[in-house]
């Protein structure tokens, strides 16, 4: 998504709000999602990788909507889904403290897993999202 598709709605108060009630939301998810997630796997950082990958099927989904013709919604959605929710739901500061601990603790092969597994993966799920939205509206 270039940013001049990201940044054209104005800058007000509606939509600083807009943003972050989207983000809050976003945040809550991922702190749920984390939680379980930790629940079943204390060792590893599943929770980061799995809202990362949501994320990333998402944010496919949500592009592949705005770029169609069937797309009606206004502005301030684009802004609550791209922007605040997904921006709230997705992790790359918690990313870069999980990649971090694991070099630290000298466990470069797993933290090479989980930052090709988040790159990778966040970009292959965008893909497979996009792909299912543009697929459903034709």
């Amino acid at each position: 998504m270039n940013t001049s598709l990201r940044y054209k709605a104005i800058f007000n108060l509606t939509n600083f709000l807009i943003i972050g009630f989207a983000a809050a939301i976003g945040a809550w998810l991922r702190w749920v999602i984390g939680y379980f997630l930790y629940i079943l796997y204390p060792g590893l950082p599943f929770g980061s990788l799995a809202v990362n990958l949501l994320g990333g099927f998402l944010i496919g989904m949500s592009i592949a909507y705005f770029q169609t013709s069937a797309s009606i919604l206004n502005e301030e959605l684009k802004l609550f889904i791209n922007i605040g929710f997904l921006g709230g739901l997705t992790t790359f500061s918690a990313y870069t403290s999980d990649i971090f601990s694991f070099l630290q603790k000298g466990e470069v092969q797993t933290s090479f897993l989980f930052l090709v597994s988040h790159v990778f993966g966040a970009l292959l799920m965008a893909y497979i999202g996009w792909y299912i939205l543009i697929f459903l509206l034709d």
